[in-house]
């Protein structure tokens, strides 16, 4: 598996492991030490089994579209941005992971509910300027820190809905893939990944998925 990248590792594991709920290429995908950061899913590859087999019981979705909208790839890590339709509600999600010798080895996540009749992931897909990834996460780590309005676009547009401020947000990775880049934050009460796409050195198109830090989790490792 390490003559593919990482997206398509990932995207593979996607499409066999939730889209087609085939618990037989588990180790296939998932590193033995796989470690599990959902607020859903209990750890390690025995938490995810006892979540596929959950959705095994659910009725198979209607749509066979992929539910992915974007993807970046940094490195050992890449976040997967999504419009899902699940159990009568459509809902923002992004799943990040970590790769390790091949393998999915880490994976976190956030949801959140989008309005009726409207959609917080449309926007742009395709990922260029790969020469200025560095750059680009420099000035995204850059507006988190100063808040400089200098840095936004004149047509700066926002597609995040309702979600909760943000104030005294701190900031665990940042990652990027050219034009597009990703912050991984939280308050004491919530997660947020905030991703933006980037044109000409300034911030040009933002999506937000929040979700609160529920008092308890199905394990010990933190939503974070």
């Amino acid at each position: 598996m390490s003559s593919i990248s990482n997206k398509a590792i990932v995207l593979a594991a996607f499409k066999h492991l939730i889209g087609e709920r085939n618990t037989c290429v588990i180790d296939t995908y998932l590193h033995d030490s796989y470690i599990q950061h959902s607020p859903m899913v209990k750890d390690g590859k025995a938490g995810l089994l006892e979540a596929l087999a959950y959705l095994k019981q659910q009725p198979a979705p209607a749509e066979t579209k992929s539910p992915v909208v974007r993807t970046i790839e940094d490195g050992d890590y890449v976040m997967l941005h999504m419009d899902v339709a699940f159990m009568g509600k459509n809902v923002a999600v992004v799943d990040l992971y970590r790769l390790e010798e091949g393998k999915l080895a880490e994976h976190w996540d956030a949801t959140q509910e989008q309005p009726q009749n409207a959609s917080i992931t449309e926007g742009a897909t395709a990922v260029t300027d790969g020469h200025l990834t560095l750059a680009n996460k420099s000035i995204v780590e850059r507006y988190f820190r100063e808040g400089d309005a200098a840095l936004l676009s004149p047509d700066y547009h926002s597609h995040d809905v309702g979600s909760p401020a943000l104030e005294g947000c701190r900031i665990h990775r940042i990652i990027g893939e050219g034009n597009f880049v990703m912050a991984q934050c939280s308050t004491a009460d919530v997660v947020c990944y905030d991703i933006y796409r980037l044109h000409e050195g300034l911030l040009a198109e933002h999506w937000r998925v929040a979700q609160a830090i529920p008092a308890k989790l199905p394990h010990n490792n933190g939503m974070i």
